[in-house]
């Protein structure tokens, strides 16, 4: 029995583990005329929200693939294209950002708008609310970060200040899991963080190192709050631990420019567009890719997890949306499991054998003082 448990270990190890084990699923939730320019899972993962180029935002049920409510129009339509799309943590908001300088805030059970529009006042490249709900983040062409009260609608002080000189775009934003820092990237390949309940710049500006001609295009927090990542167009992920604003080993290099980077719920993962129509995937504690390149079929221009961890979507350049299923965040766990079982079981194995022969070397002992003569 122990030898058919060791047998069911070893087999179980010897599969792929979570990071090598992707299958693309034959779902492709949506087909468009225009590009997806971002994806979003809503906090229970069974939406998913689509922007388009042509200024529309779509929602999507997860599980069957099949559009969900009203074809929402943000913005000015497609003379201003939907950039990116946020769900509120508690899901009762669905933000959409447009080049028309505005952010539409939805109820995306209804499909019905949820107040006025917020006025940036410059194109909007990014929004991310954060963790309590309670403000959301913008970033525009301009340069601008701009924290804004959700349940007014109201600018919540002055845009965050960048320091001295011109920052060029701000690309995007993502606040920390705890919601005390909030980083953005820009177009001269810096990314910068500040002190939410301040409004502060915190740390030194880090560079990833390829400057104006590979500006920063996606940046991402992990779960935990301890890796900050930043892609940029000459296809470098850089890592950082943000409490420092030291690098967290070697940069990731991709086979392309990275157009949006995400982690996986737990962390254990590191998905990044790319703009050759692939999604790699990184192990970010080790710096090694996690699987083959998932193919897209078009250039990639976002990524986002399931807050489950079981489904990655990409955004594409040609108007679909792919869907790959990907091992739960629990199977690492089941790995660890399996491996601990496997050495209990042989620890176990050789405790029996060495029981039995030391019983069996006792019995002979035994026998040969019965029969020595006296």
């Amino acid at each position: 029995m122990i030898a058919g448990l060791l047998a069911l270990c070893v087999a179980a190890l010897a599969r792929p583990t979570a990071a090598t084990a992707l299958d693309q699923a034959d779902l492709v939730t949506a087909s468009s005329s225009s590009a997806v320019t971002a994806v979003a899972f809503n906090p229970d993962g069974t939406l998913l929200a689509s922007a388009y180029s042509d200024g529309t935002v779509r929602l999507w049920e997860v599980a069957t693939g099949q559009v969900y409510g009203l074809v929402l129009q943000a913005g000015s339509g497609p003379q201003g294209g939907a950039t990116a799309v946020a769900f509120s943590p508690n899901g009762t908001l669905l933000a959409s950002a447009d080049e028309d300088g505005t952010i539409d805030l939805w109820n995306p059970i209804s499909s019905q708008p949820s107040g006025s529009p917020l006025q940036v006042g410059a194109a909007v490249t990014g929004v991310a609310f954060s963790p309590n709900g309670t403000l959301l983040a913008s970033a525009d062409v301009d340069g601008a970060v701009q924290l804004w009260d959700t349940a007014t609608g109201q600018a919540h002080g002055p845009a965050l200040p960048v320091g001295s000189g011109s920052p060029g775009t701000a690309t995007g934003v993502a606040f920390s899991s705890d919601g005390t820092l909030l980083a953005a990237g820009y177009s001269d390949g810096l990314v910068r963080l500040w002190d939410v309940a301040t409004g502060q710049v915190h740390g030194p500006v880090l560079a990833t190192g390829s400057g104006p001609q590979g500006g920063v295009a996606g940046v991402a927090f992990s779960s935990d709050g301890t890796l900050l990542a930043a892609a940029d167009g000459n296809g470098t992920i850089s890592l950082w631990n943000p409490a420092t604003g030291r690098p967290a080993g070697s940069p990731l290099r991709a086979a392309s420019a990275v157009t949006g980077v995400a982690f996986s719920p737990v962390g254990t993962l590191l998905a990044a567009a790319g703009a050759n129509g692939t999604v790699s995937l990184w192990n970010p504690a080790t710096g090694r890719p996690a699987s083959a390149s998932l193919q897209a079929g078009s250039s990639v221009n976002g990524v986002a997890f399931s807050p489950d961890g079981t489904l990655l979507a990409s955004a594409n350049a040609s108007g679909a949306i792919n869907m790959w299923h990907t091992p739960g965040p629990g199977s690492d766990w089941i790995i660890v499991l399996l491996a601990t079982l496997a050495i209990a079981l042989a620890a176990l194995a050789v405790l029996i054998t060495t029981r039995d022969l030391w019983r069996a070397g006792r019995g002979r002992t035994s026998s040969w003082r019965k029969l020595r003569p006296s």
